[in-house]
């Protein structure tokens, strides 16, 4: 007879967590190849995409720990997928960056540079923007500040997310008053 054991939270968040990363760097490619400009419909299909899997990883912990599941572990299961979905995008984007797509840099400074001259702004005021622009556009500048951004707004999903998923057996949790 074997014990066959419930997968723990952490291996939870890391399953959903992978998917969530590969996706993600998916997305981020597709919108480059597509030579699509609004960086906001990725984050929102990024966004969308990590309440899904986030929501999944929460009803598969659920249903393997008998329908219970607290709101803090919510928000550390949750926390915990963002930052390894975090971190897969990240391996997989400084690959791309540095190996496959090496021009990727110089291309994004001429957007900025573009963008900038559609402002109206030229010069020495352009010089100085892409100045402060230039030191993120590297692969460890990209990677930092994807890592960063990926565990904050994964926090934040976290927190509403857990809200609406979390299940306790309310005996100690209820905050109703008597009577």
């Amino acid at each position: 007879m074997s014990e066959q054991r419930t997968p723990g939270i952490s291996a939870i968040a890391a399953k959903y967590g992978l998917i969530q990363g590969v996706l993600s760097f998916i997305i981020f490619l597709a919108m480059l190849l597509a030579a699509f400009q609004h960086n906001w419909v990725a984050t929102l299909v990024t966004a969308a995409l990590l309440i899904v899997l986030m929501t999944l990883a929460h009803r598969e912990f659920k249903r393997t720990h008998d329908g219970m599941m607290t709101y803090a572990q919510g928000l550390g299961s949750g926390t915990l997928l963002a930052t390894v979905a975090s971190l897969v995008k990240c391996v997989i984007l400084y690959v791309y960056v540095t190996y496959i797509n090496t021009g990727y840099f110089a291309a994004a400074l001429r957007m900025q540079q573009a963008a900038l001259e559609q402002r109206g702004i030229t010069g020495e005021q352009a010089r100085h923007a892409l100045s402060i622009t230039a030191p993120i556009l590297t692969p460890v500048g990209i990677v930092v500040i994807t890592l960063i951004t990926g565990v904050i707004g994964g926090f934040i999903v976290a927190l509403i997310v857990s809200i609406f998923t979390q299940k306790s057996d309310g005996a100690s949790h209820d905050a109703r008053p008597p009577g």
